[in-house]
Order: C-alpha cells, then sequence, then structure tokens
C-alpha cells in the first residue's frame, strides 16, 4: 500500500565540519539501533533516530526469499517470508509502535537464493583445482545482473509501503560485506569459463597484439584465443614459494598484475551495477550505503584471523595468502565515492584487537569517506560474554563503547549498536540500561559540536601497490593493520587513514607526519603531487621498507631514491629485518631505551638499505653486516618541529626518516610527531583520540593521566556530563582500569 503521508527528503550536507543527515532541511544525529525484537523495547526507552531493518534470512536463501525466486526478480514478494521470524512489514511497524518518531534504514544482501544457484551450476567460482564453490564468479554478467535488479526491486517495495514515510535509506550489505569469498580461502584465480572469456577479451583491450602481449608475459607462445587463466605461485611447494620475492618486477609477475587489473574493474562494474539499480528505484532522495571499500584492511588473512567451526577446522595462519583486498577488486577504489547511489560507507569495525585496551578501526576507509563528504556508519557489533574482542563485565563494557564512540566523535562519523551481539542477561538490568542512555544523550548532544581535523600523523594508503609484489598479504598486515593498532594508536597523536588519491583533494587537511607503507611505485604525476602537498612546510614523511622499489617495470634501488632522496643497497632476497636503535643524540631517538628493536620474524625482500642520511638505526638481517637499517634526511630548511629560522617553511622544506622494518613502537611515532611540530596530548603510551573539540583517553593501565590541550579551553565530562574545568591548558585525572575518559572542549 503506497504511503499516504509525504515521505521525507533526505540530504548529505556538511554540517559543523562533517558530513551530517538532513531530514527535510534538518539535521539529525542519528543513534541508531540494528533492529532485534526482544530488545527494540529497550533501546526505545532512549528514542532513537533509526533502527535498521531487514528482510530475514531464510535456510540457504538469505535475504533473497521474498523478492527473487528461481529467475523471477519482483518488487511483490513471490514467496512468504521465513515463517516464525518478522518480515520487513512487520518490523517496521514493530519499530515505530515503539518509537513512532524514529526512522528506519532497510538492510540487505545480494547473496544468491538457492532457487537460482540449482538453475545456474556454470556460473560459480572455480578453483584452480577443479572445485566449484560456492560464490558467483565476478564473470557471470547474469548473477550480478539478478543482483542488481534484486537490489532494484527491494527498494520499490520499501517505497511502496505505508511505513515509506520514516525511511530515510537503504544500506547493501553486497553477497559478502564488499569481499570476495574464494580469496579468504586462498583461492585468487577463478577457472570459470564465464572469467576466462572475459580474461581474454581483457588482454586484447590491454594489449594492441600479440606480440606486445607475448612481450609483456615473456612466452612467444601466448594469443589472445590460448592464454589460460594463471595459477597461484603462492600454493607452490615451500622449496619454491620461499624463493618468490615480495617485490616484483613486471615481466615476473605480469599474469598476476593483469589478472587483479581484471578483478579490478569487474568489482568496479559490479559496485556500480548495485549502486545505480538502487538509486534508480527511488523516486525521491535517500541515503544509499555500501558494505565495501575496506582498504583499511590491507593485508586481511580473514581466515588465519577467525576459526569459523561452519569450515570444520581453525585456519592456521599461511606464510603466503592472496592479499585479500586486491583479490576482491578493491584497487583504486577512490573513484566509486562518486558512484550514482554511493552516499557513503557502512562497515564492522575490525574484529582484531578490538576488545578492552585495543582499538575501534573501522573495517571501511572512513577518513577518505569522511574527507569525501560521504556518510560512514560503524557497526559496532561489540559483543559481550565469550566472543571475539567481547567485554566480560559492565565495567569493560563502558570502557570500550566509550572509546568506540569517542572514535567516532573524533574521526566525524556515526556509530550504531548491533542487536543481540551486545545483549545478555545483565545488559537488561538497570546499571547497563544507564550506560546506554547516557551514550545515546552524547550522540543527540553531539549534532552541535564542531569537528575539526587536527594536523597529526596521515597514513596514505597505495591500494594499487600490490601490483609490484608477488600478491602476498603478509607485508601489509605488518605494515598497515598492525601499525593502525599498535604504535600509531598509542602515541599520543591522532591519527588518520586516507587513500593516496584523497592528496589530490582540496580540502585535505593539513598534516604534520606521513607514513606510506605501500607506496611501492610513484610516477611523475605522483611525485608531482607529493612535490605539492607532502615535501614541504617542515613535514615529516615516513617511509616504509619497500618505498619506491619499483618502477613499474623493474625492482631497484634507483627508484626508490628517486622517490625517497635516500640512496641505498638492495640484497635481492627475502629475509626476516630488525633495527636496534644506535644513534641516542638525536630528538627522535634521544629519550628511548636502548633495547628498542624494530621489526620482526616476518621474511621479505628484496631488502633496501640506505647508505646516506644521519644513522639512527642499525639493520639487523642477512648477512648481518653493518648497515644503516633507520636513517634520516632533511631537505631544505627540514622539519618543523627543531626549525627556528625566521623564514616560514615552505615548498622543499621537510624530513624524511627510512625504515627498513616495520612496525614502528609508540614511543618513536611520538617523536616523529614531535619533530614534524605536531601536538602531542600524552606521554604515556595510552590510546588518545582527538579533533578541534574533543580528547579522550582509553586505557587497560590505570593511575594519574594528563592531556595537555593545544590552548586554554573549558572541558566537559561527557561520561560524566558534568562541567570539568575552565580556561584549562591540561587535564589531570586518575585513571581507574579498564577506563575511558572523554572530554568536550570549548574555547
Amino acid at each position: 500500500m503506497p504511503s499516504e503521508q509525504t515521505k521525507p527528503q533526505v540530504e548529505l550536507r556538511r554540517h559543523l565540519g562533517r558530513p551530517t543527515v538532513f531530514i527535510d532541511g534538518e539535521p539529525h544525529p542519528l543513534p541508531g539501533y540494528n533492529f532485534h525484537r526482544d530488545h527494540v523495547p529497550l533501546f526505545s526507552q532512549h528514542k532513537m533516530g533509526v533502527y535498521l531493518i531487514e528482510p530475514m534470512p531464510a535456510p540457504g536463501d538469505y535475504y533473497c526469499r521474498m523478492f527473487w525466486v528461481g529467475d523471477e526478480v519482483s518488487s511483490a514478494p513471490l514467496a512468504p517470508s521465513e515463517p516464525g521470524l518478522l518480515d520487513l512489514d512487520q518490523q517496521a511497524e514493530y519499530a515505530l509502535a515503539h518509537d513512532p518518531n524514529a526512522y528506519l534504514i532497510v538492510r540487505f544482501g545480494t547473496r544468491d537464493p538457492h532457487s537460482w544457484r540449482e538453475l545456474h551450476p556454470a556460473d560459480y567460482f572455480i578453483t584452480e583445482e577443479g572445485e566449484t564453490l560456492d560464490t558467483p564468479s565476478f564473470a557471470s554478467d547474469l548473477f550480478w545482473e539478478m543482483a542488481a535488479r534484486f537490489s532494484a526491486a527491494l527498494v520499490k517495495y520499501v517505497e511502496g509501503r505505508d511505513w515509506a514515510h520514516r525511511v530515510l535509506g537503504y544500506a547493501n550489505f553486497h553477497y559478502e560485506e564488499g569481499v570476495h569469498p574464494p580469496v579468504a580461502q586462498g583461492w585468487l584465480f577463478d577457472h570459470n569459463p564465464f572469467m576466462l572469456h572475459k580474461w581474454r577479451r581483457f588482454l586484447e583491450g590491454k594489449y594492441d597484439t600479440e606480440e606486445t602481449l607475448q612481450k609483456a608475459h615473456g612466452n612467444a607462445d601466448l594469443s589472445f584465443a590460448n592464454i589460460a587463466i594463471p595459477t597461484d605461485r603462492l600454493r607452490s611447494a615451500m622449496a619454491d614459494f620461499t624463493q618468490i620475492a615480495y617485490w616484483q618486477a613486471g615481466a615476473d609477475n605480469q599474469d598476476l598484475r593483469d589478472y587483479l587489473e581484471l578483478n579490478r574493474d569487474l568489482w568496479h562494474q559490479r559496485f556500480r551495477q548495485l549502486a545505480g539499480a538502487m538509486a534508480g528505484a527511488a523516486d525521491r532522495k535517500v541515503l544509499f550505503l555500501h558494505d565495501a571499500l575496506k582498504q583499511t584492511m590491507l593485508g586481511w588473512n580473514l581466515l588465519g584471523f577467525f576459526a569459523y567451526e561452519s569450515l570444520g577446522r581453525h585456519n592456521s595462519w599461511s606464510p603466503g595468502y592472496p592479499e585479500f583486498m586486491a583479490g576482491s577488486g578493491n584497487i583504486g577504489v577512490a573513484a566509486l565515492f562518486d558512484a550514482p547511489g554511493c552516499d557513503g560507507l557502512i562497515t564492522p569495525h575490525d574484529y582484531q584487537a578490538r576488545g578492552s585496551g585495543g582499538v575501534y578501526e573501522p573495517e571501511g576507509i572512513v577518513d577518505s569517506a569522511i574527507l569525501r563528504g560521504k556518510y560512514f556508519c560503524g557497526e559496532m557489533d561489540q559483543r559481550i560474554g565469550g566472543d571475539i574482542g567481547a567485554a566480560r563485565d559492565l565495567r569493560e563494557l563502558s570502557a570500550i563503547v566509550w572509546r568506540n564512540f569517542a572514535t567516532s566523535f573524533t574521526r566525524g562519523f556515526n556509530s550504531y549498536w548491533m542487536h543481540d551481539f551486545t545483549v545478555h542477561n545483565w545488559f537488561e538490568e538497570e546499571p547497563a540500561q544507564q550506560l546506554v542512555r547516557r551514550h545515546i544523550e552524547a550522540i543527540k548532544e553531539s549534532i552541535h559540536w564542531p569537528h575539526q581535523t587536527m594536523p597529526g600523523i596521515a597514513m596514505i594508503l597505495d591500494d594499487a601497490g600490490v601490483l609490484e609484489t608477488s600478491g602476498n598479504g603478509n607485508f601489509l598486515n605488518e605494515a598497515i593493520m598492525w601499525e593502525q593498532k599498535m604504535g600509531l594508536a598509542r602515541c599520543g597523536v591522532p591519527h588518520r587513514i586516507y587513500l593516496f588519491e584523497d592528496l589530490e583533494l582540496e580540502n585535505f587537511p593539513a598534516h604534520r607526519v606521513f607514513y606510506f607503507p605501500n607506496l611501492f611505485h610513484a610516477d611523475e604525476e605522483r611525485m608531482e603531487l607529493l612535490r605539492q602537498k607532502v615535501f614541504r612546510a617542515g613535514n615529516v614523511v615516513v617511509w616504509g621498507p619497500g618505498s619506491g622499489i619499483s618502477d613499474g617495470e623493474k625492482i631497484g634501488p634507483e627508484s626508490a631514491a628517486r622517490l625517497t632522496g635516500f640512496d641505498f643497497e638492495m640484497l635481492p632476497a627475502n629475509a626476516a629485518r630488525r633495527i636496534l636503535l644506535s644513534n641516542f643524540a638525536h630528538p627522535l631517538t634521544h629519550d628511548l631505551d636502548a633495547d628498542t628493536t624494530i621489526g620482526g620474524p616476518l621474511p621479505y625482500g628484496p631488502i633496501l638499505l640506505p647508505t646516506d642520511g644521519l644513522e639512527l638505526g642499525l639493520a639487523w638481517t642477512k648477512g648481518g653486516q653493518n648497515q644503516i637499517g633507520m636513517s634520516l634526511k632533511e631537505f631544505g630548511r627540514g622539519a618543523r618541529g627543531v626549525y627556528r629560522g625566521e623564514r616560514e617553511l615552505g615548498p622543499g622544506d621537510y624530513a624524511a626518516l627510512f625504515m627498513a622494518a616495520v612496525p614502528l613502537p609508540a614511543n618513536l611515532w611520538r617523536n616523529i610527531a614531535r619533530f614534524a611540530g605536531a601536538h602531542v596530548y600524552c606521554e604515556s603510551n595510552d590510546i588518545v583520540l582527538a579533533n578541534g573539540s574533543m580528547v579522550a583517553l582509553h586505557s587497560l593501565k590505570g593511575g594519574v593521566k594528563k592531556l595537555a590541550l593545544q590552548k586554554s579551553a573549558k572541558v566537559r565530562d561527557v561520561v560524566a556530563n558534568t562541567d570539568y574545568a575552565r580556561n584549562a591548558t591540561a587535564i589531570t585525572f586518575d585513571l581507574q582500569p579498564p577506563e575511558t575518559r572523554v572530554f568536550l572542549l570549548e574555547s
């Protein structure tokens, strides 16, 4: 039945510095809860802003049962909803009966129903061993057409309901939350005949002639008609696998590069199909969100971390596994933010190190989304009891969730309560409800809090960097995923994570430190962008072990020197490497312990070792020679934090630090930030979160903590909801662990 009430016009605008949902011209903070029938009454008493409802999954058919049966898709239900579960209409009616002024977001996924799978067994991923998996192939035009039609049909159905006037948007969780399940299982190359056809057509489009193809692949027998889908060298015998260098010249991994580029093109096409279908199905402005674009997770070994009992085994960590995001087509994703039907992202937070004392880092590339004016929802499935990163009691829950919301507030995004993951028997008791009540009050208050990114540390990700490698995900797991959770999160200086393409934006914020963990190749266009945005104004650049190691065709020290400004010797082997600090006379190292060692047992190579600059650390690696492992160079007038001249720092004035090993400890990151002129909020290696109007601290270690402010401010304790101090230049408090303290700063 069509709604007789006027449907809201939903827009995204910047409000006090962050992307905000405007409903009929008014900004809304939208505290949210993912629908669960038993606990809507608990949350509705706090007057939520939005509930997320979804078609109830049926056995084997997940979200599709009502609207997709066999080869038929319709916005009129084709099958009854799952018996015993509330359908969309019932969920909407139930939520609105308890909370009449709330809005709704409809979330769904695009998994194939069994009825379609039985008709189209040829449309699925086939491994190089000939096994057909249960995931549709990226090359199946039919599946993705059906998935797009289903997405549109669901939107049309909802837009015609009598509760549509409370719907402000849709969240597409894709087939498997924006990633490709076979890659998580260790299968990169799809040997489906449909993929073979697209592979050959892709190569015809990329290479002008067969001679060009043969030269690029180093095989005079190749033709567009006979070239096969590659097989994965990471699955070769251990004796062979260990000799494959991590960084690869073009001639040595051209088949991998080409296949990853094909996967990229297919994923971009599929993302745009789904997003465009949704946008075309609504006749008004609404919000379209996607669980996708998880570039902060470069290096993700999904099944090496999780132990899914449904697989019948625990999955050990592999020494060689395909990099998950690139294998899922997630290369060059910055362009997808502008796709019609993409208003933002909605993703869980990373499960690794998410418990008490850890971090709240969304899987999606949140800082890029906010920078580009897109909405971001963090799915806070923060668990309780014997689960992943779970809170074990109410005190831990309070510390964890306040940390989570402080992260959201300081980075400009929203987080919503997940359903029964956050609910155990004691959750229904009044102390827990008091906690939730204050969280929701704070979210509502946050609509009035200005958001400004403070100049701190920027991690800059090149999501095409894997093209210069063997495709192994291990190094990126260390250099990106764990660097976020260890050193950067605990150095007392706020950090943000961006895509390299974000540097092109006029509104890219000022930062003091730029860390490039995987900028393995930089052409002249990229070099010019770096000169304009990074190599200037006293910034400090931190280069990772393989920075610039590829010129796009060959691996070597010449291209690394061109990018970084250091001279190098190169050892052409995979090897573990560590750095022992050797020079404690410099501001970067003077207060660090004598046993400070950087790196670990992970072997990768070739190994770049700087031969010039100021030696700060020795490399412990292959051969055991006394090479430099950590070197500093200053260009122009050098780093901002130690500059004492009268002239303003400008283009060409910066410092660079080359690291032969990662990850870096928090104390070193703090010194780097101070050397670059960044404000240091805290010296105690606790989790610190900050923007222009807020600072927060989370820790498992009790005692007196001090947060230094950039300027005098009136301070309000957000957790206690009380005024804390007037005209304060520092906040000092006694932390009772585990605990998170959150402070609002007003001029």
